[in-house]
């Protein structure tokens, strides 16, 4: 992928502050020199600062960053806006109709507006993504027929979003999700997508905000949030982030409980050098539920939707923390530096039991009982330059930088099923009656580190000034090897790639200030971690195509995406469903095959932002047809490839207030959404479910500028729906039935 900064709008002028790359100073009391006359188009720099809004010094990297790139700030928090003035991802900020991809952005104002406190939650609200529930609080994520990769402040990572337990979502003040490969800065990834988790950072004034839910199944949730200057001169702020979750689930036997820690300190060391560092925990303890069993022909058994099938006592209890860093230096003529690191583990223990064997009748089956036991250790760090390169009598924008990644996971498991004891064989699949006592023994354990690294650079070519030419890419560097730590045995390269180059070109142009047209070419490059009967797969290889038009509307206030695309992949791994989970090393693992070639296009329409005074809108609809174009087996080409991936998707969230902006008390708001989606199937093409609808309201009032209640009720219909389907075992989940949730959130 390739961004890069200085994409205005071509009637704009280069702010003062962007032209020379000077950080403005926190305050004219403290530093004098905040008065220098530097000149730009006519504006003063100190002009500048009077007319901004923002008008004191920095209180983050963010913030300083924004200073002096026409504040184009990216954060979300405290805006009052579904709109925001610029994505991070790309190391530059740049609104997002510069940028030629599908890129979307959830921010503050919606996560609060929709009472929002997971990232499961949160992406389920974007366009195009679908999350598929995994049962013990974490999920999987696709876009476009294939997963998304997690980047966390910028940092790419192999792993940490898919099957993994994430942090409350009150620690981020934004996810940043761009659709389709993102080569360039991610690396080795799959052609679906990036979604970047950026942190709430320190304000340099006193804020506290916190908020109370309680709703349906005794789910509560709560979360209490202060900032603001840790020193007299402000040059030290800090913010501190607690939450925690106390539920249980509509189906029997099953709840969540985690909290949550995150402390952030950002030192200005200079006006011009900011260091941040931040800690977060979480402890999790979550039951182990593996979903519903269909049918041996895969139709639906309709079991009652508080339905629990297993032992009641399966669980996974998975603490994390992570412990982050990050220098930024601003130097002369716009060029800027910054320094990315981030540390975290996860230690997960999961005890649980399911089914793998064809219901009865009767409703039995027989079942396997399962102890696992999982480390992760992430470690990453990105570090790149940034600036304008003026030649031909025009501005260019140049990003170089490389990034570092690790995942080192220490690993094992262990079965026990019915051909070895004898008891888990045909029981009542709603009340097997097994003993938490079986527990098989892990008798070995793996050592898996994977490693990435790789340089990246990119270049922004101004052809004229509504043209712009967009090129790079990235070298990259894989290995992944395993050793079995139980017999102290050598390490054995798995996967290794060298120099795998991942190319990106676009072209952007500006029809008229408010309307741009793009399109873009990309590649990607995934190694593949699935195992057939026979072995590993080897990596897949795709390029994609882009176009569209992005506008912005009512003086920015609403943006308007139309977008096609079109992604074929070599190799693609697909779950083989008709297989049980018997592969890998353990082979205790889920199957896959290479399906040759597979064929992802579609469309997208997202309108995001305020249509009139008080109506927010946030509308996608996304069209995928994914098809199998070659396989081994003739009978599945020209077939849909991607489970619980429907060809149509429709995401709407709508919210009204009735009262002028600058009303703050005694003031109503109402508001609604619903998702629509066709049909889909699971991980066993036998397993299927129509289309369906599911809409959900709000009501809320707030006193005064301080508090606000709402009231939400999800799934009004209370249609019966399967959120996710699997195969005939397991993975089939019903979504929520209708429930109510009442929130207190107030601020200070």
């Amino acid at each position: 992928m390739l961004w890069s900064v200085g994409a205005a709008l071509p009637a704009a002028p280069a702010p003062a502050a962007e032209a020379d790359g000077a950080a403005e100073p926190k305050s004219a009391r403290h530093h004098p020199s905040d008065h220098r006359h530097d000149r730009d188009g006519g504006k003063t720099r100190h002009q500048e600062r009077k007319d901004s809004p923002e008008g004191d010094m920095p209180g983050s990297v963010e913030s300083l960053v924004v200073w002096g790139e026409g504040r184009r700030n990216a954060t979300t928090d405290g805006t009052g806006s579904y709109v925001v003035k610029a994505v991070s991802m790309g190391k530059m900020l740049m609104r997002p109709n510069e940028i030629p991809q599908s890129v979307s952005v959830l921010g503050r104002q919606q996560m609060r507006d929709q009472n929002l406190n997971t990232v499961d939650d949160a992406l389920k609200q974007v366009p195009g993504v679908n999350v598929n529930f995994y049962g013990d609080g974490t999920a999987g994520m696709t876009a476009r027929g294939y997963a998304l990769t997690p980047q966390f402040d910028g940092v790419p990572s192999t792993g940490g979003l898919q099957m993994a337990q994430q942090f409350d979502l009150a620690i981020y003040d934004r996810l940043e999700v761009l659709r389709g490969p993102n080569g360039t800065f991610q690396g080795s990834a799959p052609p679906g997508g990036s979604v970047n988790f950026v942190r709430k950072r320190p304000l340099d004034h006193f804020r506290a905000q916190g908020s109370f839910s309680g709703g349906s199944w005794d789910h509560f949730h709560a979360d209490a949030d202060v900032t603001g200057p840790l020193t007299a001169s402000r040059r030290v702020t800090g913010r501190l982030v607690l939450a925690g979750t106390d539920r249980d689930f509509f189906y029997r036997d099953a709840y969540d409980r985690r909290w949550t820690a995150y402390a952030d300190i950002d030192i200005h060391l200079t006006d011009h050098t900011t260091l941040s560092m931040s800690a977060t925990g979480q402890k999790n303890d979550t039951t182990r539920f593996m979903g519903l069993p269909r049918a041996a022909d895969g139709s639906d058994l309709h079991p009652g939707r508080d339905s629990f099938v297993g032992a009641d006592w399966g669980h996974t209890a998975s603490p994390m923390y992570e412990l982050g860093g990050e220098l930024e230096h601003r130097f002369g003529g716009g060029w800027r530096a910054r320094l990315t690191g981030r540390h975290r583990v996860t230690d997960t223990r999961m005890h649980y039991t399911y089914v793998n064997s064809a219901v009865t009748t009767r409703k039995t089956a027989n079942f396997v009982v399962a102890h696992s036991l999982i480390q992760d250790r992430y470690d990453g760090a990105d570090l790149y330059f940034t600036g304008p390169i003026h030649a031909f009598h025009r501005r260019h924008d140049l990003v170089i930088g490389g990034n570092y990644d690790s995942d080192v996971m220490t690993d094992g498991g262990a079965t026990q099923n019915s051909r070895v004891n004898r008891g888990l064989a045909g029981l009542d699949i709603f009340s097997p009656g097994i003993s938490s006592a079986i527990e098989p023994d892990i008798t070995t354990m793996y050592r898996e580190p994977t490693r990435q690294k790789g340089v990246y650079g990119s270049l922004r070519i101004e052809l004229l000034t509504s043209l712009h030419l967009l090129m790079g890419g990235r070298i990259s560097f894989y290995e992944y090897k395993y050793r079995n730590v139980s017999t102290n045995a050598p390490y054995v390269v798995s996967l290794k790639n060298n120099a795998v180059p991942t190319p990106y070109l676009a072209l952007v142009w500006n029809i008229v200030p408010d309307i741009a047209a793009y399109v873009s070419f990309t590649d990607s490059f995934t190694p593949q971690s699935g195992y057939t009967p026979a072995g590993r797969l080897k990596p897949d290889l795709g390029q994609q195509v882009e176009g569209g038009l992005k506008g912005d509307f009512f003086d920015h206030a609403l943006n308007v995406t139309l977008a096609g695309y079109r992604v074929v992949e070599r190799n693609k791994a697909m779950v083989d469903g008709d297989l049980g989970p018997v592969c890998g090393r353990t082979g205790t693992s889920d199957c896959y095959r290479a399906a040759g070639k597979v064929r992802s296009q579609g469309a997208e329409v997202e309108a995001i932002g305020r249509i009139l005074p008080g109506w927010d809108i946030n509308a996608s609809y996304t069209f995928n047809d994914n098809v199998i174009l070659k396989d081994s087996n003739a009978a599945l080409e020209g077939r849909a490839y991607a489970p619980n991936s429907p060809r149509h998707l429709f995401k709407l969230w709508s919210r009204y207030r009735f009262a002028a902006p600058e009303q703050t008390r005694n003031v109503w708001s109402v508001g609604g959404g619903l998702t629509a989606q066709g049909s889909t199937f699971g991980t066993t093409r036998t397993v299927r479910q129509g289309a369906y609808v599911v809409a959900n309201a709000q009501v809320g009032y707030q006193f005064d500028p301080a508090l606000n209640v709402s009231f939400n009720m999800n799934n009004i219909s209370n249609t019966r729906y399967y959120q996710r389907l699997g195969n005939i075992y397991y993975y089939n989940y019903y979504g929520e039935p209708r429930n109510v949730m009442a929130t207190v959130q107030g601020v200070f």
